[in-house]
């Protein structure tokens, strides 16, 4: 298997690798996207989304244990995974 110059050859454990270490943005993800995060289901992706319509884009990721039922513990298990 060869390139063409200026690419590259990614296998599919690289691809999956890299999807693994992808963050998630607050700001901009869907609900389905929203509810790939641990804990968060259909009513907290909502609910993140209705946060962000009513208030604008999260300014940290801090900011998301502002929406109800984001709490400390949950933020905790989040934050690896989330970006702005």
């Amino acid at each position: 298997m060869s390139a063409e110059p200026g690419q590259s050859i990614i296998t599919s454990a690289e691809t999956e690798e890299n999807e693994k270490d992808v963050k998630v943005n607050i700001n901009t993800a869907n609900k389905e996207k929203l509810e790939t995060l641990p804990g968060i289901g259909e009513t907290t992706a909502q609910k993140i989304i209705d946060y962000r319509e009513e208030n604008g884009k999260f300014k940290s990721i801090e900011d998301i244990k502002n929406v109800s039922g984001i709490g400390d513990a949950k933020f905790n298990s989040l934050k690896d995974k989330i970006t702005v």
